[in-house]
């Protein structure tokens, strides 16, 4: 039978199977259920509408037949059990004769995880936990206690993966005490994006600098806000810097959406910020976005002129 997303699983197969995968799960599936399981509302919203235009959901819920055809779909394009692969084509022996960064984000789960369940293979697994969280960075970012309530999951699964996170993000803080330079978008994403990227809330953060442009400590949380935004006065944000010793400072928030064009609100922020540096002699060198998959945006860069005259020194962030 042709499914009405059958295209969207070839064109866009990670957001559909993301929300097939909480669809099928519900015997009268709603935008409401699949957003619950973690699918973004525009999606719900179109894919439901697209379903009931085709009569594979009704008032009575699913169309038997439209059920099971997305069910042995799901199936046909999940990743071979291991006992089926040859040596060189499993996770752990790639590695070990390739190098772990030879892996696919799905081997390296598959690797933590090292057993499915008696419904999936533990490939199958791991792709089905990347495809309900929108990748590894979504997967990153999973509270432990949802990661086990997931099927095929539990407790100890949960946790090997929930550790082998939080070592990278430990890593990336003990980087952080090294006092390194952040002369360019670049240093600013290293440092910050294991903490904000894959956020669905907006964090303003505030990155002391000494007169060499190294950072002062740890970065320093300022506020967090819900997905529309946070609340960022100058007060909080200068006190940070000034209790650090800071003779710059740069200030950096992330968007939920992935999406690191400042917003009109983002340029007021920066306009104030820049306003109360100047009278305080703690200049601010730059606001920084984070989006996702490596986007990010200077506001000097983007609009120097919300920094009016700043002091000498201050320049904006290289694109290196």
């Amino acid at each position: 039978m042709d499914l009405a997303l059958a295209a969207s699983l070839t064109l866009r197969p990670l957001a559909t199977r993301r929300f097939l995968g909480a669809a099928l799960g519900h015997a009268a599936p709603t935008a409401d259920d699949v957003c619950a399981a973690g699918v973004p509302r525009y999606e719900a919203i179109d894919f439901v509408r697209r379903l009931r235009q085709a009569g594979e959901i009704g008032d009575a819920g699913w169309s038997a037949s439209a059920r099971d055809a997305y069910r042995r779909r799901l199936d046909d394009d999940a990743p071979p059990r291991l006992g089926s692969l040859t040596a060189s084509e499993r996770p752990r022996e790639k590695a070990l004769a390739s190098g772990i960064g030879a892996l696919s984000d799905a081997e390296l789960v598959a690797l933590l995880l090292r057993t499915g369940s008696a419904e999936l293979g533990v490939l199958a697994l791991a792709e089905r936990l990347l495809t309900l969280h929108d990748g590894i960075v979504g997967l990153s970012s999973c509270d432990i206690a949802a990661l086990a309530d997931e099927r095929g999951m539990g407790p100890a699964k949960a946790a090997e993966l929930a550790g082998a996170f939080e070592i990278g993000r430990r890593l990336a803080r003990a980087r952080r005490r090294e006092r390194p330079p952040l002369r360019c978008l670049k240093d600013v994403y290293a440092i910050l994006a294991p903490d904000l990227v894959g956020l669905r809330h907006e964090e303003l953060w505030c990155l002391p600098l000494d007169p060499h442009a190294r950072l002062i400590g740890e970065p320093r949380v300022v506020s967090r806000g819900d997905v529309d935004g946070t609340d960022a006065g100058p007060r909080a944000f200068f006190r940070l810097a000034l209790a650090a010793g800071a003779t710059s400072v740069i200030a950096v928030h992330n968007h939920p959406s992935g999406d690191a064009t400042p917003s009109h609100a983002d340029r007021q922020i920066t306009l104030r910020l820049a306003t109360a540096g100047r009278l305080l002699d703690v200049a601010l060198a730059d606001h920084v976005i984070i989006g996702d998959d490596g986007r990010s945006t200077s506001l000097r860069a983007y609009e120097p002129g919300l920094f009016l005259a700043p002091p000498p020194g201050s320049t904006a962030l290289r694109d290196g």
